[in-house]
């Protein structure tokens, strides 16, 4: 059963931009005071107006925990999709999937770890909803990785794993975002990590392919915007050496 947040106000897109606006001014109040310690007049302040405006959107603090989360999801079912519209190529597929993944939580890094740190604020029914709509989520991972397998290129592995393994890896990017905003670029952050997971999941089949998309992407980097070379090569390109293996 889909959980409805009510709202005494009939204009759909006031509605949206009202609760856009409740959600941002929420995620700032929750990541410096916590949940429970925030009161709704504390996001009204926040968001610049009243508290009993909110109250014609949501009708206590904890639907507006839960908006937090499903304006999470939303983003990712929008943004993971939108990025892989004429991706045909199940290894390209799966890498931008995950890339995609990690470029939404970098632009949602307080809401994702307030989501951590408070979602067992909401009550049962609501945990229950954001559980399912995080499953709904990770097939847009796992669906590449399926592919990946079909098509020889990975190995037989435990996709839900491998997802949440995936989903973990985005996550951690926000969670951590504290140490690693200062030492590493998301990009790099990216390609460090897909270079790990390909390392361990690739075949020989894939490593040829992974080798030739690689090549393929250079050349036409190159032809895009010619650039000195310094005798260093780029994480995608290291990635494209096959590690030794007993498979």
């Amino acid at each position: 059963m889909d959980i409805i947040i009510e709202s005494s106000i009939e204009d759909p897109e006031r509605i949206e931009r009202r609760r856009e606006q409740i959600i941002d001014a929420a995620v700032r109040r929750f990541a410096v005071n916590g949940y429970y310690r925030t009161t709704i007049k504390d996001i009204a302040d926040a968001a610049g107006f009243s508290s009993g405006l909110i109250y014609s959107y949501v009708k206590d603090k904890e639907d507006v925990l839960f908006l937090v989360f499903m304006s999470l999801f939303r983003t990712y079912q929008r943004e993971i999709p939108r990025r892989l519209e004429g991706v045909i190529d199940p290894l390209q597929r799966f890498c931008t999937a995950v890339r995609a993944y990690c470029e939404a939580v970098d632009r949602n890094v307080g809401a994702t770890v307030v989501g951590y740190r408070e979602s067992a604020s909401l009550r049962p029914e609501l945990r229950k909803a954001i559980q399912k709509m995080e499953l709904e989520t990770n097939k847009l991972i796992s669906g590449p990785i399926e592919e990946c397998v079909r098509a020889g290129y990975f190995r037989s592995v435990n996709v839900d794993l491998l997802t949440f393994r995936l989903v973990f890896l985005a996550h951690g990017w926000a969670l951590k975002h504290w140490h690693f905003a200062g030492t590493i670029s998301l990009a790099g952050y990216i390609e460090e990590g897909l270079t790990s997971f390909l390392n361990d999941l690739l075949t020989p089949s894939g490593w040829k392919h992974w080798k030739s998309l690689v090549a393929t992407e250079v050349a036409a980097t190159a032809a895009r915007k010619p650039a000195r070379s310094t005798g260093k090569r780029t994480t995608r390109e290291r990635a494209a050496k096959p590690v030794r293996s007993a498979r």
